[in-house]
């Protein structure tokens, strides 16, 4: 099985890039309202059905539901760690929402460029420079000055926002799963056809899980919001998916680390508009100043590859 190669084409994959990490930022908002009245798994598997179902359209429009018996050997393993993956990242992550703000899940979560480097050491057989290694020191150190007013009762282990810590981190890396093995079945099948079987498989996957009588309970409003969710959140992967295929996995997480200043920005936008759906994150300089020094981080551990494979 011959590893991906990208097409060169850098421009078009770091403008897919940026309009991802606009509906990134954004979306965790919507899903901490949604889980007013959602249960994660449930949410999950709505959107799912949703994607998959606009993604068939696609796939038959194009005429590419023969190319999913290319899903044999070797890609066949491949597909499945990205369907566990996919679908993990998808419940995980709005679990997390139930104990941390929007902004500190997305600070949390860029904690994925150290799986991710390390997947692409085993994956794509790449090397951890000194400056990648410097990278992950400050984005760890930027965590750290985020959660600074709460640090000591999270040291102690007695903070409520730990749960929502490891369910985060444990979306990191599911998510950087799929993120690797996904850009391995761009060899024999289209961005479409992949998201498709992905979103089928993981609703399949998910179903034991839901609550329907919860899910029928929902009124106009938030049916409408949750199939807003389910509409970006597959649109935003549509463009990630496509921006590998001209961009290295470094370079998208690179551009990727300037999620959690978005979500930030969000926050301060939409919490005193609000106020019965959202509670203000009351970020000191501290914490934002740790915010911007996990994205410097995050940039500090992709640019020494970057420039090399530029």
């Amino acid at each position: 099985m011959n590893r991906h190669v990208t097409s060169g084409r850098w421009g078009l994959g770091l403008v897919l890039s940026l309009f991802t990490i606009f509906v990134w930022g954004g979306l965790p908002i919507v899903l901490k309202i949604m889980l007013i009245s959602l249960d994660a798994f449930s949410m999950t598997w709505y959107r799912f059905v949703v994607a998959a179902v606009i993604m068939a359209a696609i796939v038959y429009h194009q005429g590419h539901f023969h190319l999913v018996q290319q899903l044999r050997g070797g890609y066949g393993l491949v597909f499945l760690a990205s369907v566990l993956g996919f679908s993990c990242a998808y419940v995980f992550y709005p679990q997390s929402l139930r104990y941390i703000s929007p902004s500190a899940a997305q600070v949390v979560n860029q904690i994925s460029l150290l799986f991710l480097l390390l997947g692409a050491m085993l994956v794509f057989r790449e090397r951890m420079t000194l400056i990648q290694v410097l990278g992950l020191g400050l984005l760890t150190g930027g965590i750290a000055l985020f959660f600074n007013e709460d640090l000591s009762e999270l040291l102690s282990g007695d903070s409520a926002m730990i749960p929502g810590i490891l369910w985060v981190t444990a979306a990191a890396l599911a998510l950087s799963t799929y993120t690797l093995t996904q850009k391995q079945l761009l060899q024999i099948m289209p961005t479409s056809v992949i998201l498709f079987l992905i979103y089928l498989a993981g609703s399949i996957l998910i179903l034991p899980f839901v609550q329907f009588d919860t899910l029928l309970a929902q009124d106009t409003s938030q049916m409408i919001l949750l199939n807003l969710s389910a509409v970006i959140s597959l649109v935003a992967f549509v463009t990630l998916v496509e921006s590998l295929k001209h961009l290295e996995v470094f370079r998208v997480s690179m551009v990727l680390a300037a999620v959690p200043l978005v979500t930030v920005v969000d926050m301060m936008i939409a919490a005193p508009l609000l106020p019965g759906l959202l509670q203000p994150e009351h970020l000191n300089f501290i914490s934002i100043s740790g915010a911007v020094l996990v994205v410097i981080g995050s940039i500090l551990g992709n640019l020494r590859r970057s420039a090399k494979q530029g």
